[in-house]
């Protein structure tokens, strides 16, 4: 395929998808470009990497709870709010 029949392609489409398949393309080169040193973590931000951090000291740590733990402290904790 060359990339006149892709845009020959394209053009057969109503113009109100032109920017869905724009985003496509885009996800397409995100997908295909990624490599290890380029992947999701290199792109979150200070606070998000810093939450992530605290999450894995809290876990090395044994600062956790169990499903269960965690569901009775919410509901108690929306209990006294009532």
């Amino acid at each position: 395929m060359t990339l006149k029949d892709l845009e020959d392609n394209i053009r057969t489409l109503p113009e109100n998808f032109y920017e869905e398949v724009n985003d496509f393309i885009d996800f397409l080169k995100t997908k295909y470009n990624r490599t290890d040193e380029n992947d999701w973590s290199g792109i979150i931000s200070e606070p998000q990497r810093e939450s992530i951090k605290k999450g894995v000291d809290d876990i090395e740590n044994d600062r956790t709870l169990s499903h269960e733990s965690a569901q009775k402290k919410i509901k108690d904790y929306i209990a006294s709010k009532k």
